[in-house]
């Protein structure tokens, strides 16, 4: 694997986003010069083709000129060289990705108009931040549906394709189909050239090793995907190939690339039991097949090391059969043994998890491996059904990128690109919006909520926040929605569409809604911060009187200044995630509250939004934005991560959390919702205690677990001495990364956060 490793490094130094224009070989140079001029020309020439076909050209053009790259180290065939080494589909500028030319000559041509103006102002102008993201969809957190490919081969989804092509069709979905098929079509070139390379290069090399790789290339591109893999290196190459190669073409990010212990098991043990594979070249395989996810996005280099690329394993199939075998196992281990960061670790558990894969993981935590993202089917398949996807396809939900739920095959959930400040529309409707009236447009400025001004009780308080908090998410996902319309024109993706669920029967795009499920996201920060702060005026105002709404204002707006003994009587008040019954009983309220408007609010795909409390590093970047509110915080101070407590004045023990988080019913939020608790590295928590204490997450209806095992003082030293701890990881929030490569004010947080005991 050393050798592998160091090829991969020297490939891809020259492909790294901030260099490409000037590293690349002179054959990718050209490759690029003649796609991007040869869609320039056909546009030209063709200015009113329907979209997709445009794309089905683009596509067309890349497959004919791309540069093979094959990794004489490796079985595996997958590198075509069309887009930075560290980024995984994403739109990005054309000459790093050709096939980014649709998404970025259409988009300022179509999102030139008001609503995407009001949106980006309403979103960041002077780092408001009440909404992130793009304008209007989301082109990143993608799964393909891996188990209808791996079933029926690319064969079978031409074969879909033509079948549908008898029936009647519009001129519209006669384009639609004639894309996915070309798209379909444009895949199978790809192998065919992989597999043409690997011969070229077969015949002029010596070593054995690579010979037996280039064999094993020629051999299973000659197989795949054309059709379904027949052993479990196919079924790995297949994989690897499909996301490779669909993310390559279509311009998207497809972040899952797999669920291999259940997709791939029965083909594992049909190798062993025939003798075809032995156990330590399976562990081979997997470690050829993982490590390019780290290597070529230069986890160990980078600032912010992003790639969304994840991983599933555990859970259960389709028939609610749990899922723990040789493979789930096998997978974390290489992982571990090569201490890999990418791709990450989202392991799906339950209740009735084997006490072999809880302590196996637990083990790996405490020893500080600190990749795992802990999904809870108890929560999330439950959540599912809720939001009308039958039982079987629930079962298969997989996350793209952090935390965000997807059903496998039949959706794109668009569920991590609107990001909601929910303390600061707290903020705005407490102390009043007026300092923005400068800076936003009109109708921005309008979609802010009015300053209350006066309540004669705190329901009717409470009922005029719940519904400023309400008309403000729904004017921001209405702009989004007039935008996110027009994205199946500005890049459609007719391949990935074949994959899902409804898009051929449709003969419509998964971005026109073609998929069998259409769901959007709204995703909410600071949960605890509006509860503390709601139960504060509640306490204050409504019941003691200590100070009227007028003078508790006037305090907020002015930071807390001059007014700290009110300040700590806040900070002892009982707090969110204590286990206090009455703050459990609000937090309750409040969840439902948001939960029961958000999935009333349409969508561009003819759906709705679904809420969940997964917030990335927002909690951090909107609390660096948001002033003063009536919780205790001051102005900058950091808001609560996820579904986590506060952290000033934090419970001790993370049980106690549980319990009264259990009080929520997740199953309200099928986007998911995240606790992140940081807990002591080494023996300070046996790992029994820790299995058992994920086991009390699920019985308790936690959706997502997420666990840092640090040490503080390591971390302290690591920051004066960072030669003597290179191998320092630590999870953030969606993703790890090595502790000496974070800027100092990631540091900081991540030493910040509270030690919780068992």
């Amino acid at each position: 694997m050393r050798q592998l490793k160091q090829e991969l490094k020297e490939y891809y130094q020259d492909f790294k986003i901030e260099d490409i224009e000037k590293n690349i070989p002179e054959a990718d140079r050209k490759a690029r010069e003649i796609i991007i001029s040869g869609i320039e020309k056909f546009h030209a020439t063709n200015p009113e083709i329907a979209p997709v076909l445009l794309k089905a050209k683009l596509q067309e053009l890349i497959v004919e000129n791309f540069v093979p790259k094959i990794f004489t180290k490796s079985p595996f065939f997958f590198e075509m060289g069309m887009r930075p080494s560290e980024f995984w589909g994403i739109p990005m500028p054309v000459f790093a990705q050709p096939a980014s030319w649709m998404h970025n000559y259409f988009l300022p041509k179509f999102t030139n108009n008001q609503a995407a103006k009001d949106f980006k102002s309403f979103g960041d102008v002077n780092n408001i931040h009440l909404c992130r993201g793009r304008l209007g969809f989301d082109e990143d957190h993608h799964c393909l549906g891996y188990n209808k490919v791996l079933r029926t081969g690319i064969n079978g989804l031409l074969k879909e394709i033509a079948e549908r092509k008898k029936a009647l069709c519009t001129q519209m979905q006669q384009d639609e189909l004639s894309g996915m098929e070309r798209g379909c079509q444009a895949l199978l070139k790809i192998a065919e050239r992989f597999c043409k390379h690997a011969k070229e290069l077969l015949a002029k090399e010596t070593d054995e090793k690579a010979r037996k790789n280039l064999n094993m290339i020629i051999e299973a591109s000659q197989r795949v995907p054309a059709a379904p893999p027949r052993t479990f290196y196919e079924g790995l190459a297949m994989l690897c190939f499909l996301r490779e190669s669909v993310a390559t073409l279509e311009s998207i990010g497809i972040s899952v690339i797999g669920s291999p212990d259940r997709q791939l098991i029965d083909l594992y043990r049909a190798d062993i039991i025939s003798g075809r594979l032995l156990k330590t070249e399976a562990r081979e395989l997997i470690a050829a097949w993982m490590i390019p996810n780290d290597i070529k996005t230069f986890a160990r280099e980078r600032e912010w090391p992003e790639t969304s690329t994840c991983l599933m394993l555990g859970g259960c199939d389709e028939n609610g059969t749990i899922v723990f075998n040789e493979l789930t196992r096998m997978f974390i281990e290489v992982h571990c043994e090569y201490n890999l960061i990418n791709p990450k670790l989202n392991c799906r558990y339950s209740s009735d998890s084997p006490e072999e894969y809880l302590q196996l993981i637990s083990e790996k935590n405490l020893a500080g491996y600190n990749n795992f993202a802990l999904l809870n089917d108890d929560v999330l398949i439950p959540a599912q059904t809720k939001y009308g996807k039958n039982i079987e396809e629930a079962r298969l939900y997989v996350n793209g990128g952090c935390q965000e739920t997807i059903c496998e095959g039949v959706e794109h959930s668009a569920g991590a690109y609107y990001y909601f400040n929910m303390p600061l529309l707290f903020k705005l409707f407490f102390s009043g919006k007026n300092k923005y009236a400068t800076s936003l447009s009109t109708s921005a400025y309008d979609a802010l909520p009015e300053k209350v001004s006066s309540s004669a009780t705190f329901e009717d308080f409470y009922f005029q926040f719940i519904n400023a908090l309400e008309n403000t998410i729904r004017t921001g996902a209405e702009w989004s929605v007039l935008n996110g319309r027009k994205f199946s024109k500005i890049n459609p993706c007719p391949l990935f569409s074949t994959t899902l669920a409804g898009c051929i029967e449709k003969a419509e795009d998964y971005k026109s809604g073609g998929a069998k499920y259409n769901p959007s996201g709204v995703t909410l920060v600071g949960l605890g911060d509006i509860v503390n702060s709601l139960y504060a005026v509640k306490t204050l105002v409504f019941e003691q009187k200590l100070i009227s709404l007028y003078e508790l204002q006037k305090v907020i707006e002015n930071n807390w200044n001059g007014a700290e003994a009110l300040r700590q009587k806040v900070l002892s008040l009982p707090r969110f995630g204590h286990g206090e019954r009455e703050l459990d009983n609000l937090s309750k309220r409040v969840a439902a509250d948001i939960a029961a408007f958000v999935r009333k609010i349409p969508n561009e795909r003819g759906e709705f939004f679904q809420p969940s409390f997964f917030v990335y590093w927002t909690f951090k970047q909107f609390g660096d934005t948001t002033g003063a509110t009536p919780d205790g915080r001051r102005d900058g101070d950091i808001l609560c991560q996820g579904i986590a407590p506060n952290r000033e004045h934090a419970p001790q023990s993370v049980t106690d959390v549980i319990r009264s988080l259990s009080n929520i019913d997740f199953e309200d939020y099928p986007g998911n919702a995240v606790l992140d608790i940081q807990l002591p590295v080494g023996n300070v928590i046996p790992k029994n205690t820790l299995v058992s204490v994920i086991r009390i997450a699920a019985k308790n209806g936690i959706p997502t677990l997420q666990l840092n095992c640090v040490n503080p003082k390591i971390l302290q030293d690591a920051q004066i001495h960072p030669e003597k701890h290179s191998d320092l990881i630590v999870r953030i929030s969606g993703l790890s990364a090595v502790f000496i490569q974070l800027n100092r004010e990631v540091q900081d947080e991540i030493i910040s956060r509270s030690i919780y005991t068992a």
